[in-house]
């Protein structure tokens, strides 16, 4: 599975990767933008790991890291930071 789409530039206007590897390396964490990609996917990976715990799902770690890469798991997750709901 191969997404091109990432959560820090879709509806949400938040950073690409490149920005973010940016302002790390300008905050004095020197860092490049495949650094900043594997952080956020390895974050995703750990929620899905627990929540897959909670439902009692059996998903391998290749399972797992495709559905952290997932645009929509990760707009979902997104939403659910901010408190948005389905009214809106």
């Amino acid at each position: 599975m191969s997404n091109k789409k990432y959560v820090t530039t879709n509806d949400f206007k938040g950073m690409g990767y490149y920005d973010i590897a940016s302002l790390m390396t300008k905050e004095g964490d020197k860092m490049n933008h495949s650094t900043a990609r594997n952080i956020v996917i390895r974050s995703f990976s750990k929620i899905v790991k627990n929540i897959s715990k909670v439902y009692d799902k059996k998903y391998t770690d290749e399972q797992i890291k495709a559905i952290a890469k997932s645009p929509e798991f990760q707009n979902s997750i997104v939403e659910i930071m901010k408190g948005y709901n389905n009214n809106e």
